[in-house]
């Protein structure tokens, strides 16, 4: 006989909701700061491991690719089997890759364990939302999901600030020591405080041909966006795989419209403000991020920072972040989200042109003090325009599928950063080159007037233009004379690329405005659409369960199936 499952009712889970929100911030804030926290651990990999940057770039590069991959998939099985049972498991998976990694003896194995640590992480993010869809009342359930989502922001923010000052104190292997006692304590939480929950509507059977065939789309396509950034768009096997992603994706959804237990419910295919609001986390994901990446190779490459130094000088974004919040959280519970996303884009658009101006090299404070209003400008955007984009599309999703819900908007965020990143490095090292070529006569005739030959000149500036762009080991040199000027001249030309990469980003985020305009649920549209869900659920319960369950039904959180 098979045992039959309960979900907490409302209030119960209400009634523990800080003590599950706690121990989920604790796993949301480790998976989320490791994935930026190895970025400044690069260099000391390739001293430590006698490897190349490309090869160690992987550990980096693997992590989000398999994070990536797992997000639907695991927030679906979660619904179906237990959210505490997924929570856990992928805990002591993180921790478990931590640990590991912490041991890596060499460059190839410390790959291979960050996958796992990838692995647990997958499994994790998901239910950061769902939970706390299911925890916090209905009245103050957008204060709890941006809540979550300025915790996720400040985490990537400080990643290079730990990470940077753990190398500076110790080594890199801290990088995955401090993760030990806090996966430890948040398993033995989690374990005996959370309740276990679960969509009571869904059948217990699992996709297999969608998670394989969204699996490899998601592996592929963000495989390919990783290799634009070593081979261009023009390479073979760069386009094989993006071009092969594009037709499983069309593949995946094809089959989620014919699949009898399909593994995103119907109900979310065909819910327009939850696309709108994935579609927006697309390109916010690639403006936001694929700027913020920008900027960190702005600051280290161009202007010749630390790591340690440029991570402490973009900490105005995450504090100008979390300082949004307690205006997001108030809004989020009464006003529609385009009320909010629409001022944020906006804001995100004035910073990232504001950067765009910035200066080409690094002469004293004053530099930076010119470019902090725009940085205070993408903190304000990206505080806002994350957690309100996460509002609207679990307000539009409410229900028991959360899960699922939630594993797609993480999944649209990662894609979105995949692909802003490709894309504005593409869009500057493509202007770089045009106004290298605009530049070409005026650096020969000073070349004449200095009786340096032509090639060097060029030499010079292409060497220049690797180090700004972050291809080739930045030297530390103070050249004089002829070589100052050329070096100036070169920092000048990767500065208008960083510069158009800047308003291509601004320009994305623009046009997206009109999407964005149609997330028009509002909170108390959303509680009473969840109520009759609940209601009719409810309804169907009583008159007995349907056998093997409705895939994609709606139900209410509380309620019992066999």
């Amino acid at each position: 006989m098979s045992k039959v499952r309960q979900n907490p009712t409302p209030e119960a889970l209400q009634a523990i909701k800080w003590r599950v929100f706690g121990v989920m911030m604790i796993a949301w804030f480790m998976s989320m700061l490791d994935m930026s926290i190895m970025n400044t651990a690069l260099p000391e990999l390739q001293h430590d491991f006698e490897t190349i940057l490309p090869t160690a770039s992987w550990v980096v590069n693997v992590y989000n690719i398999v994070f990536a991959v797992l997000l639907i998939a695991t927030g679906r099985l979660a619904d179906q089997f237990g959210r505490k049972k997924m929570f856990v498991a992928g805990l002591i998976v993180f921790t478990a890759g931590s640990a590991l990694c912490a041991a890596a003896w060499e460059i190839g194995w410390l790959i291979g364990f960050r996958a796992i640590q990838a692995v647990g992480a997958g499994m994790i993010a998901p239910l950061g939302f769902a939970m706390t869809a299911l925890v916090f009342p209905p009245r103050e359930r957008g204060k709890g999901l941006a809540m979550i989502a300025v915790v996720a922001l400040v985490a990537n923010g400080l990643g290079p600030v730990i990470g940077g000052g753990l190398i500076e104190i110790a080594s890199w292997e801290w990088i995955f020591i401090i993760n030990l006692p806090l996966g430890v304590i948040g398993v033995v939480l989690a374990w005996r405080w959370w309740p276990e929950t679960w969509d009571l509507t869904s059948s217990r059977k699992i996709d297999w041909l969608g998670v394989g065939l969204l699996a490899a789309a998601v592996s592929m396509f963000t495989y390919g966006l990783v290799e634009v950034n070593v081979r261009g768009w023009d390479d073979a096997q760069v386009l094989f795989f993006i071009q092969l992603s594009i037709v499983l994706g069309i593949g995946f959804v094809v089959w989620q419209h014919r699949a009898r237990h399909p593994l995103i419910p119907p109900a979310l295919l065909r819910n327009r403000q939850f696309l709108s609001a994935n579609l927006a986390m697309v390109i916010l994901g690639a403006g936001a991020v694929g700027g913020l990446f920008l900027l960190a190779q702005v600051f280290v490459n161009l202007w010749g920072f630390s790591q340690l130094e440029a991570g402490l000088s973009l900490l105005p974004i995450g504090v100008c972040g979390g300082l949004v919040w307690p205006l997001v959280g108030r809004a989020a519970d009464n006003a529609p989200a385009y009320r909010l996303a629409i001022p944020a884009l906006g804001s995100l658009a004035i910073g990232l042109t504001w950067m765009s101006f910035m200066p080409s090299t690094y002469e004293g404070v004053g530099d930076y003090l010119f470019v902090l209003p725009g940085l205070v400008f993408i903190g304000m955007g990206i505080g806002i325009g994350f957690p309100t984009l996460n509002v609207g599309a679990m307000n539009a999703a409410m229900g028991p599928q959360v899960g699922v819900a939630s594993g797609v908007v993480n999944t649209s965020r990662q894609l979105g950063a995949a692909l802003g990143i490709a894309l504005l490095i593409t869009v500057a090292t493509t202007t770089s080159g045009w106004h290298y070529d605009i530049e070409r006569d005026h650096i020969e005739d000073t070349s004449y007037v200095w009786g340096v030959p032509n090639g060097v000149s060029h030499g010079a500036i292409a060497h220049d233009l690797a180090e700004f762009g972050g291809a080739v080991e930045r030297s530390e040199n103070a050249p004089v004379g002829f070589d100052r000027w050329l070096r100036r001249e070169a920092a000048g030309i990767a500065r208008d690329g960083f510069g158009w990469a800047f308003r291509i980003a601004a320009l994305l985020l623009l046009a997206m405005i009109p999407v964005v305009r149609r997330l028009t649920l509002t909170p108390a549209e959303a509680r009473a659409n969840a109520a009759l869900l609940a209601q009719a659920a409810a309804t169907r319960a009583a008159a007995g369960p349907a056998p093997g369950g409705a895939a994609g039904g709606p139900a209410p959180v509380a309620g019992a199936a066999a």
